[in-house]
């Protein structure tokens, strides 16, 4: 069965005052939509894009780079004196313009914020640390372990536990003290989206078991037994489960 793809999401007007693509006759465009789109929200224009390809089969040296709706919504001007933040920023906000989002509670959008929480259970955003992520309960590994040796006194085995049980408090403290719902990643992912989204308590503290993605650009989710597969592969994607329909293996 043939899903029909949804494209409400995508406004048609700005769409239209993008430069129209004329595609050289040895050019080719990406067959199959949908660039750097993962954990983007569902309908959001990443997952139409499409890049452009000479007769070499690479990216044009100069000219357009990517396409939505035979639109350039990149191209080799984009680039100029910049850094690669700035320009990709630049490239992000255009794409942004181009969408209308879905409502919070469209079954679509709830399917994403489920599939969030999942991805990043457990996984908080810390703006002060260079790794810019934690994890909370703190894992183990990131604990100073005691490790006794028979060479030394009862004395210093005592002192080196405490030093040990000290800094592991430090560690759980600091950590605790940004497990906070407006630190979760999923909710700071939903929140670039949605800025008006509140953090779900409940989905942080029991985050869903995998039960479908939002179905890409198709309209509505398929069944099992009509269920296309995703990124080329075959349903059950996922082997025992599928990420793009929810079907799970008993």
């Amino acid at each position: 069965m043939k899903f029909e793809i949804d494209t409400s999401t995508i406004n048609q007007k700005k769409l239209n005052l993008l430069p129209a693509f004329n595609k050289p006759e040895t050019y080719s465009v990406q067959e199959s939509p949908g660039n750097g789109c993962m954990l983007d929200p569902p309908g959001y224009p990443t997952y139409f894009t499409q890049n452009v390809y000479t007769a070499h089969g690479d990216a044009p040296a100069e000219g357009v780079q990517m396409i939505i709706f035979d639109r350039v919504v990149e191209h080799t001007n984009d680039w100029g004196p910049k850094t690669y933040d700035e320009y990709r920023a630049k490239i992000d906000k255009r794409l942004k313009s181009l969408w209308d989002p879905l409502p919070l509670d469209h079954p679509r959008t709830r399917a994403w914020i489920l599939s969030l929480y999942t991805y990043f259970k457990h996984c908080y955003a810390d703006d002060s640390n260079t790794e810019k992520s934690l994890i909370y309960p703190v894992p183990s590994y990131k604990l100073k372990q005691f490790n006794d040796d028979e060479r030394f006194s009862e004395e210093w085995r005592t002192a080196e536990q405490e030093s040990i049980r000290i800094a592991n408090k430090e560690i759980i403290d600091y950590a605790k003290s940004i497990a906070i719902p407006e630190n979760h990643q999923a909710v700071r992912r939903i929140r670039k989206f949605y800025p008006e989204y509140e953090p779900e308590e409940s989905l942080i503290q029991y985050a869903p078991v995998h039960h479908g993605n939002w179905w890409e650009r198709h309209n509505k989710r398929p069944k099992p037994n009509e269920c296309p597969g995703q990124y080329e592969t075959k349903h059950p994607v996922n082997g025992t489960w599928c990420q793009m329909c929810g079907w799970r293996e008993k």
